[in-house]
Parts: C-alpha cells; sequence; structure tokens
C-alpha cells in the first residue's frame, strides 16, 4: 500500500478543520436561532436561520425560515422560501399553503386559488377550504365559492379553527372559522339581492360566535335596505388572516 504523501495529509487536514469548524457555526447560530425565539426577537431568530443556512441549505430549516418571515408579515421573502420548500417536497402541503396564503396577500388571488385547489385535497382543512372560497369569491366564481363555504360549514372543525376576519372598518377580529363561511355565503346573499336569505346565513354567523362585528354590521345592513335605507352593504368577506 502506497503512502499517504505529506501534502494529501496536509489537504486532508484542512478538510477535517474545515468541517469542525462549519460544525461548530451551525450549532453557534442554531443557537442564535433559539435564543431569539426565547426572547420573543423574530428579527433575532431570522438571522441565526440564515447564517445556518449560509452553511448547510437544509429544506427543513428554509421551512422554518419561512414561516418566521410569514409571522411578520414578510410575505415575498416568506413567498421564495415556501416555494423552494415544496418544489423540493412535493408533499409538504403546508409549505404550499403557506406560498397560497402569501400570494393572497400580495395581491395575486388567481395564483393563490391555484395552489389552494392542489392543497385542499391534501388537507381538508376547513381553513385552507375557507381560504379557497375567499379567492373564489374575489374572482367571481361564485358556485365554486358557494361549495367551498358550504363545505368548511359541513365540517364540525371549523369551530375550532380560527382565521382573522378583516372589519368594513379595517379592523381585524379572531372568529372560528365556520362563521366566517357563513358569513361570507350572506355577503354572496346580498351581491344577489337576496337579503332574506343573507340574513339567515348572518344570522348562523353570530350564532357560532356571537361576538361577530362584521356579520352584525352586515346584518344591519340588510335591515337597512329591506326598511328602504339608503346605506349600502359591507360586502367585504375576512380576507386577510394574521
Amino acid at each position: 500500500m502506497k503512502k499517504i504523501g505529506p501534502f494529501l495529509m496536509g489537504i486532508l487536514a484542512i478538510g477535517s478543520v474545515a468541517a469542525q469548524d462549519d460544525a461548530a457555526m451551525k450549532k453557534h447560530y442554531l443557537r442564535v436561532y433559539s435564543q431569539g425565539l426565547s426572547y420573543n426577537d423574530p428579527a433575532a431568530a431570522i438571522m441565526g436561520l440564515h447564517g445556518y443556512l449560509a452553511i448547510d441549505s437544509n429544506v427543513v430549516y428554509k421551512d422554518t425560515l419561512s414561516m418566521l418571515y410569514f409571522g411578520v408579515k414578510n410575505y415575498y421573502s416568506a413567498l421564495l422560501l415556501s416555494e423552494e420548500v415544496y418544489k423540493a417536497q412535493p408533499a409538504n402541503a403546508e409549505s404550499m399553503a403557506r406560498a397560497a396564503e402569501c400570494y393572497d396577500q400580495l395581491g395575486d388571488p388567481k395564483t393563490a386559488v391555484g395552489l389552494y385547489e392542489q392543497v385542499v385535497p391534501k388537507t381538508k382543512n376547513p381553513y385552507h377550504i375557507y381560504k379557497l372560497a375567499v379567492g373564489q369569491y374575489q374572482l367571481k366564481r361564485t358556485l365554486e365559492c358557494e361549495a367551498s363555504a358550504k363545505a368548511v360549514l359541513a365540517d364540525t372543525t371549523s369551530k375550532r379553527i380560527g382565521v382573522n376576519f378583516t372589519n368594513g372598518d379595517g379592523s381585524q377580529q379572531p372568529v372560528p372559522v365556520g362563521a366566517a363561511a357563513a358569513n361570507l355565503l350572506g355577503v354572496m346573499q346580498m351581491d344577489n339581492k337576496n337579503y332574506p336569505l343573507a340574513k339567515q346565513y348572518f344570522s348562523e354567523a353570530m350564532k357560532l360566535f356571537p361576538q361577530f362585528t362584521g356579520a352584525k354590521q352586515n346584518m344591519e345592513a340588510c335591515d337597512k335596505i329591506m326598511k328602504g335605507g339608503t346605506k349600502p352593504p359591507a360586502k367585504a368577506p375576512a380576507k386577510k388572516p394574521g
């Protein structure tokens, strides 16, 4: 067996030291990430993960970084990472759903709906179905929107899943996703000028969540219209989850 020369031994030694340095740096950046979470400092946690990913392009940490960006409403960065993740891991439906929500937040409901249509059969999550319904409403795909919203109402777990509903004055209120779906169905009936049926849906929304400000405002708008008032209906469904 030939002996390893001094030059090659030097290269191997350098490679070993570099690997050790990389491992040490990865541990360091993960500590920065963990410390950022501990102190509720998302900027520090994001910096820690970026340091880690500069050494090791691990798709799991890209997914986590995407979640952090989404949490601070940096939707474009969250989108770029989410797309990398679900393209590398096609079975990662949650990452695809996050990308869909980013597209919605960035004003592209058409792309968002296309992604949700792929996500919903995999997750069957009422939140994702509701987000699909909202996108379909925005695209004026009313029959599909109605079917999606009714699917949310039919799911018994929808009472336990929340969504941030944007009221007419711009304020946000967390409501059960089933109540938000009932409100959306009411809004659709307002569009059709079927105010009695709209009131039934708004009543159902408030039965599911009595503190539902948006549904209450819509109910009052229906009452005024039916009594000959001139105030236009509050037509906006929950669009921006927080």
